[in-house]
């Protein structure tokens, strides 16, 4: 008898709870687009699975979109035409600093970022006969990204 009433004191909390805590959803989008890359390329297949799992959680409509890249995400992100964009810091600051070839001379600044993708490995690699073994190495003005 001791089980059945925990159960059901749990199974009120519960429904209460989730009474209390319920979120008011009436200023969502109905729907949400992420802008990735070409179709078969990594943003395209990182964008469409992570559109997924937004979706399920959220119970919004959601889906990738092919586009031209980061570029053409920052400029589709700013102008409201895709909720989200998939980009790399180098095109997201470029964008921001109005030097995107898609809008010259426009900050497109309406976009926030939300979470790395992934980390990106940077290396360095000199050539055996430079001699250059550290970064200590390298002479002043001689590092080109």
């Amino acid at each position: 008898m001791k089980t059945i009433k925990t159960f059901v004191l749990s199974v009120a909390l519960v429904a209460a709870s989730s009474s209390l805590f319920a979120e008011d959803k009436s200023a969502w989008p109905e729907s949400f687009t992420v802008g990735t890359g070409s179709q078969g390329g990594a943003y395209f297949g990182y964008g469409t699975a992570w559109a997924n799992i937004v979706s399920e959680q959220t119970g919004v409509t959601g889906g990738a979109e092919v586009t031209g890249g980061p570029m053409q995400n920052m400029a589709l992100v700013h102008t409201g035409d895709n909720h989200f964009g998939m980009t790399t810091m180098g095109p997201a600051r470029e964008s921001l600093e109005g030097n995107n070839a898609i809008a010259p001379g426009i900050q497109l600044d309406n976009a926030c970022a939300m979470f790395p993708m992934y980390q990106t490995p940077f290396s360095i690699t000199a050539l055996t006969s430079s001699g250059i073994t550290s970064i200590s190495d390298i002479p002043d003005g001689a590092v080109i990204v």
